[in-house]
């Protein structure tokens, strides 16, 4: 009794570990939340195509295109899509051109840019734009608030560390 018992244990952590390890076909248009490689927390990889997908979704419903500013969009943005996977693909650890790397990524969006700015009407182009700089100013001010955080952080430590050390001076 107590082998099977044994036996039914082994079996069932075998086959919760291969689970583990082969992503169900039922998750296959989901990212894979483990790799992120340090962008975000939990952010997974979507194909160019998803990410095209997404972006002039949210075009559309942001600015109201027509199905035809729609798919041009679309168009751009997967043009954009693979060429950041590309760019994004070449920023390996120890790569020492990340100056140049970032400088093709902002040359990248501001193609996409100029090509949004004749799909769109000049008022969609300004209200893009100004919803951009919002963007961009929301992710300064959370980049600004997790430095802060993390110098706290190091100073409270430094502190906790210190007043151990003057306890020891104390008990001397």
């Amino acid at each position: 009794m107590k082998k099977m018992l044994l036996l039914l244990t082994v079996a069932a952590l075998g086959f919760t570990t291969a689970q583990a390890q082969n992503p169900s076909s039922a998750n296959a248009g989901t990212p894979n939340p483990g790799n992120y490689q340090g962008r975000g927390q939990g952010q997974g990889r979507f194909s160019p195509e998803q990410r095209a997908d997404m972006q002039a979704q949210r075009l559309a419903k942001q600015l109201r295109l027509t199905p035809d500013q729609q798919a041009r969009a679309r168009a751009i943005f997967l043009t954009q899509a693979t060429e950041m996977e590309t760019l994004r693909a070449q920023n390996q650890p120890g790569n020492a051109d990340r100056q140049a790397l970032g400088q093709k990524v902002q040359e990248a969006r501001t193609r996409t840019d100029e090509q949004l700015r004749g799909v769109l009407t000049p008022e969609q182009f300004a209200q893009y734009q100004a919803k951009r700089e919002d963007q961009m100013e929301d992710r300064l001010e959370r980049r600004e608030e997790v430095k802060e955080a993390k110098v706290k952080a190091k100073g409270d430590k430094v502190k906790v560390k210190t007043d151990k050390n003057k306890a020891k001076v104390k008990a001397d």
